[in-house]
């Protein structure tokens, strides 16, 4: 199988290069929607059963956590705020899902699958930023009704969110970078 781009030219991808990155996209097109569905069913289950609740803020704010107040109506807050960073986590996964599906069918530099790495990219910056933001939303509004001089504001920044912005940085560079492949393939396409 020769994969080839949007104009239909070649990748100069060997037969059994192409065929083990339609394998590999194949075999991570699952891997993601798995890792969909888990992550909804997981994080519903996290806030049905309050000690899942507890847990996933102890994840989050470290001893803070175990100190939070956690009635029905503050792990329903919890639910909210922490739903941002998921929606933004399964967006990015559906789009990391479709660029797989775009290599599974040999459509490696097109448009559609820069898009869809940009998309993945924005989603790998944003849960970066996103981390921080989420621990001081949470230790706020759950610390809300606790009696002055008890109200917690937690500033958080691990060397994980740093990662996941650098990274997210760098997938939106090459996005750009094969929109540009793929513009230069198509322009050149069209002399011939």
């Amino acid at each position: 199988m020769q994969a080839r781009t949007s104009a239909g030219a070649p990748l100069g991808l060997a037969d059994p290069a192409a065929a083990r990155l339609v394998r590999l996209s194949r075999a991570m097109e699952w891997v993601t929607t798995i890792g969909i569905v888990l992550i909804v069913a997981l994080i519903a289950a996290a806030f049905l059963v309050p000690s899942w609740t507890r847990n996933l803020l102890l994840t989050k704010l470290g001893e803070i956590g175990a100190r939070l107040p956690l009635d029905s109506g503050n792990q329903a807050l919890a639910a909210v705020i922490i739903a941002v960073p998921v929606v933004v986590m399964l967006w990015g996964l559906v789009n990391v899902r479709a660029l797989f599906a775009e290599f599974a069918r040999g459509r490696v530099f097109t448009a559609a699958a820069a898009t869809h790495l940009q998309r993945f990219g924005i989603a790998v910056l944003a849960q970066g930023l996103l981390g921080p933001v989420t621990a001081t939303a949470l230790a706020l509004a759950l610390s809300l009704s606790n009696p002055a001089g008890q109200r917690m504001l937690v500033l958080t920044f691990s060397s994980n969110d740093y990662v996941s912005v650098i990274v997210g940085g760098v997938l939106i560079a090459v996005a750009a970078v094969m929109r540009e492949a793929t513009r230069l393939a198509d322009e050149n396409a069209s002399f011939v």
